[in-house]
């Protein structure tokens, strides 16, 4: 089975342009990060954890707040659903807070309908509909995925997660205590079976239907709720100097922004998943990130290096002296300007890729060392304004860069897509 596309699905060329105002840097392009919530990053940092253990996994996140990690990306048999949610009005939770029904929530019946329709009702209708009916818990809410996926051989796996602890009963005296991680079974026999009875009450469950609280686990997620990219840049790091994850990821910001768009990108918006078909359409799995990693690294190619494969390309073919050498010589010069978005050398690049793509590349002309030359003198002949500050070497720097698209020139390549030649057959 496989993943479901969208036409509005970001290719990883958009991503990446995201970036296309630095150079290799990876301290810039803060403005991509912006975009992503707490659930996301949460998402990107179960993604990290899924890919560290080497097996098949899918990871999704669900309407609102809740992710899914499934055991497969082809044939899950288990899964984990996680409800990721902040404090905002206090220092932990308690028990009785996670139970109540807050105002305006739907019932399961009313829930069922919007899985079924894929299309929430409005509030104000559904409250007129359903007036005086019980709502769900944040608790309760999440235990309806094991009713969901009753099914299953293992049933669903359910976290709690949030920034802040809870304060609840523990141990035989049943004090209440701040803890960062309890399961809801090890709670004294009370507290149980408060919630069962919550639960059985909020969710309309049948008498002769047992509650089962194995695997539901209230836990402080170590996501932070401010920047959290860089937790996540620092975790992926770890996981590679670990060995963990190979082949060791050169650009981790890049990296972890590319899982972040394909997660944000791919979320329910507007329903639940009813089984695990609808989960997989909206997941990202193993081959992906894998793909994503390799596509970071790609990125961060140094700009210097790839000049310098074009010289050598140069050469291998024999190509005057000169040449190479006015290229060496300005080299370094060329790939500092380049980083400079306010330089002029924008409008002759411009003018230089513009030429590339009406020649078709210039492969009219042969090898590599002939191709230059050509396009050079294609380029002189335009007169550009400002084109007389730039040695013959430092254009043919600029056309190494638009040869092996550099991570400075991509933005060009992207913006031309649509109006570059097709070949000669």
């Amino acid at each position: 089975m496989t993943n479901a596309s969208s036409d509005k699905e970001p290719s990883l060329q958009d991503v990446l342009s995201l970036f296309k105002d630095y150079s290799d840097d990876e301290s810039g392009g803060q403005h991509a990060v912006r975009g992503f919530s707490f659930q996301v990053w949460q998402a990107v940092l179960e993604t990290l954890k899924a890919h560290a253990t080497g097996l098949d996994y899918a990871v999704v996140l669900e309407w609102q707040q809740d992710i899914a990690v499934l055991d497969s990306a082809t044939q899950p048999k288990r899964v984990t659903f996680i409800q990721l949610k902040k404090n905002e009005s206090s220092h932990h939770w308690t028990l009785n807070g996670l139970l109540t029904t807050p105002a305006g929530s739907p019932t399961e019946q009313e829930q069922a309908a919007i899985d079924e329709t894929a299309a929430p009702r409005k509030p104000k209708r559904r409250m007129n509909l359903r007036r005086g009916k019980l709502t769900q818990s944040t608790l309760a809410k999440l235990y309806l995925h094991r009713r969901r996926f009753s099914s299953l051989a293992s049933p669903p796996e359910l976290v709690f997660a949030s920034n802040a602890p809870f304060f609840v009963e523990v141990g035989e005296d049943d004090q209440e205590e701040t803890v960062t991680e309890i399961k809801l079974s090890d709670l004294p026999t009370s507290a149980v079976a408060k919630v069962e009875a919550a639960f059985r009450k909020q969710l309309d469950v049948p008498d002769d239907e047992a509650i089962a609280l194995d695997g539901f686990l209230l836990k402080v997620t170590n996501c932070p709720t401010e920047e959290a990219h860089k937790f996540a840049i620092g975790e992926l790091v770890e996981l590679c100097l670990q060995r963990r994850i190979e082949p060791h990821v050169n650009a981790p910001f890049i990296a972890i922004c590319l899982i972040a768009s394909y997660v944000q990108q791919r979320a329910g918006k507007r329903a639940y998943a009813k089984d695990f078909k609808t989960l997989l359409e909206r997941a990202i799995t193993r081959t992906e990130v894998t793909r994503y990693f390799a596509a970071a690294n790609d990125s961060h190619v140094q700009t210097q290096d790839l000049i310098a494969q074009v010289i050598a390309r140069l050469n291998a073919e024999a190509a005057e002296y000169e040449l190479v050498q006015e290229m060496e010589t300005e080299v370094n010069t060329a790939c500092a300007e380049v980083t400079n978005r306010a330089s002029v050398v924008w409008l002759t690049a411009d003018a230089l890729f513009g030429l590339y793509v009406k020649n078709n590349q210039y492969k009219g002309k042969g090898h590599l060392k002939d191709r230059l030359p050509a396009w050079l003198e294609d380029f002189r002949a335009m007169k550009l304004q400002d084109s007389q500050l730039y040695s013959n070497g430092f254009l043919y720097c600029l056309m190494a860069m638009t040869l092996k698209n550099a991570q400075p020139f991509r933005h060009l390549s992207t913006a031309a897509t649509g109006s570059q030649p097709k070949a000669a057959s």
